[in-house]
């Protein structure tokens, strides 16, 4: 509620006209806690988009989780927020046109999660990539793919071509699918070469942290000393579960 009431009033500075639609990228409750804040601003008739396995999740179980884990993380300071679930499900290759602006929605399987979605801002070669790709932050990807990832970014640039390409966290760049990817393929080809060699958990992780590619973004990663291991070890599973 409290960060969804921040962006409007952010968003009142740069123009008057109101909220006509909201997306959701996914179900994590940084990206959909805020329905309320634009609800209560401009009405229940304001149509919420996801994909329909985010609006399953959120209108579930996962919806109170993430709505308590927000309020423990926060000290309380998000107490007060209430679940609002999307209202409308979008699929890959829908397309919005609203006055003079044409969104086009992207997804390509398991990336972050199964129900990510990118919007395209076409006539701006803007893309909101969600949070398949961070700049400076490892991304949750717990009920994720690294091979999803891959994939989703090799069809997204495919068909989108050259993007401003925004994250969910981080800061908008025309190469953070470049970036982020060398990154993530860092670990995980790490972990494939383990696992064909037939070597433990540990040994990749010590492997993983050698490697160039995840060296040179280590630093600038926030969080990365304290997730490395558990994003090694996903990958690792991932790997040995390709290997089949």
């Amino acid at each position: 509620l409290q960060i969804g009431e921040m962006a409007i009033r952010m968003m009142k500075k740069v123009s008057p006209l109101p909220v006509i639609a909201i997306f959701n990228s996914h179900y994590h409750g940084d990206h959909f806690l805020g329905n309320q804040a634009f609800v209560e601003a401009y009405g229940n008739q304001v149509p919420i988009y996801a994909h329909p396995y985010s609006l399953e999740q959120i209108k579930g179980i996962e919806g109170n989780t993430w709505r308590n884990l927000m309020e423990r993380w926060t000290n309380q300071a998000t107490a007060g927020t209430k679940v609002m679930p999307p209202t409308h499900t979008v699929k890959h290759g829908d397309v919005f046109n609203f006055g003079d602006v044409q969104i086009k929605v992207h997804h390509y399987g398991v990336a972050h999660t199964p129900g990510d979605i990118c919007l395209e801002v076409v006539q701006d070669k803007v893309t909101y990539v969600g949070d398949i790709a961070m700049d400076g932050r490892i991304a949750n990807i717990d009920d994720g793919s690294y091979v999803g990832t891959f994939k989703t970014y090799e069809e997204l640039s495919k068909a989108a071509g050259e993007q401003l390409w925004i994250p969910g966290h981080g800061t908008p760049k025309k190469t953070l699918l470049k970036e982020y990817g060398e990154f993530m393929a860092g670990i995980y080809e790490t972990c494939v070469k383990a696992v064909k060699e037939g070597l433990d958990p540990s040994t990749a992780k010590a492997m993983v942290l050698k490697d160039p590619r995840v060296k040179k973004y280590a630093k600038a990663t926030k969080g990365f000393e304290n997730n490395i291991g558990k994003y090694t070890s996903l990958a690792y599973l991932e790997a040995e579960k390709e290997a089949f």
